[in-house]
């Protein structure tokens, strides 16, 4: 990955990548990207950073009162967003597919019909089937989401929760022990991508010994932007990609139960917002009067308004943090808007057409 170099601006015009349509004789949209009201509405909800990579550039870098570059907040759901770059190293290594069924490995399924057509894929997408009991304050470990039993076929219904996750843990276990590989699921990460790419992830959750793939790390705002742009650009870092560039493409696929949902990501573009099926969409875009033709937008979100929202066609990373609901409960409250957040960042400009 290129050596980020910091070129703060306030504001800064952007326009989609790719010509104009011919057939709709339509022009790309152009916004302006405008760090001051992004982080003053990010400061109102108690946002403590504000990062904005454009280009492998940082140009917009900002911090509360007290608060230093290097210290690292809990990303809660953030963390899903590592599991499927996880899964896409795997399917390098030649561990998995995304589209072999987890029961190979997790054998206590196969004499399910139902558990035994579950996919990685319909693990990752959290449409697995499996049932969700409401959790206690006690997240379940991998044993507990292996024994969990199915509630609908798998692919038919997304349902948010930490199972899924927690099941495929015990999946890439099993194979990282079969192939004499790494202990943990989140050594391996560290190992295969996270320590190339010097990130640092601290105080990951673990129960039973083993790392929770659903919530729970730290990251400090810089090394979350600087996975996010490692993403945006399909897992290549200096020209050497560290994972599978098909199961990267693939973590943005619009999953078949909920459109809004890949593998580890939200995908709020107001297309799928009035999918059916679609789930969390409009809870990111709702009446932002957006079109067909706003840019793609992929979200990495955790409790607390914690943020990477990743914008291919800008080559636009942007992450937002708070001190997260641990350390401030009162970031739960609905004061914090992904609509609101973004049309103080993204202001429409009037295109002038050659």
């Amino acid at each position: 990955m290129k050596a980020w170099v910091s070129g703060l601006t306030a504001m800064l015009v952007l326009s989609v990548a790719g010509p104009a349509s011919a057939a709709a004789q339509t022009t790309p949209p152009v916004y302006a990207l405008d760090c001051d009201r992004a982080d003053a509405y990010s400061r109102q909800a108690r946002g403590v950073a504000v990062i904005i990579v454009h280009a492998g550039d940082i140009v917009c870098e900002r911090y509360a009162d007290g608060i230093e570059p290097d210290e690292v907040w809990e990303i809660a759901s953030g963390v899903k967003s590592f599991t499927g770059v996880m899964a896409a190293a795997a399917v390098q290594d030649g561990l998995l597919s995304l589209d072999e069924r987890a029961a190979d490995t997790l054998t206590e399924w196969q004499d399910d019909p139902e558990r035994a057509a579950i996919t990685v894929r319909h693990l990752l997408s959290q449409s697995s089937g499996l049932a969700l009991p409401r959790e206690s304050s006690r997240l379940p470990g991998y044993r507990a989401a292996i024994q969990t039993r199915a509630r609908t076929r798998p692919g038919e219904v997304f349902a948010y929760g930490p199972r899924h996750f927690q099941a495929f843990g015990e999946l890439l276990r099993r194979k990282l022990a079969a192939a004499g590989l790494d202990a943990t699921p989140a050594h391996y990460l560290g190992r295969r991508v996270l320590a190339p790419l010097g990130i640092d992830v601290r105080n990951w959750a673990a129960v039973d010994g083993m790392p929770v793939l659903s919530e729970g790390a730290s990251i400090s705002p810089l090394d979350w932007a600087r996975f996010g742009y490692f993403v945006l650009h399909d897992g290549d870092a200096d020209g050497t990609g560290l994972v599978d560039s098909a199961a990267m493409a693939a973590l943005f696929e619009p999953s078949v139960a909920n459109p809004a949902y890949g593998l580890g990501w939200w995908l709020p573009h107001p297309r799928h917002a009035g999918s059916r099926g679609a789930r969390g969409a409009r809870g990111f875009l709702d009446t932002l009067g957006a079109g067909a033709d706003f840019p793609e937008l992929h979200v990495a979100a955790g409790a607390g308004g914690q943020r990477l929202y990743l914008f291919p066609e800008l080559d636009l990373v942007v992450v937002r943090m708070t001190r997260g609901v641990d350390q401030d409960p009162a970031t739960r409250s609905r004061a914090w808007s992904d609509r609101r957040y973004i049309e103080h960042l993204l202001v429409p400009q009037v295109a002038v057409t050659p």
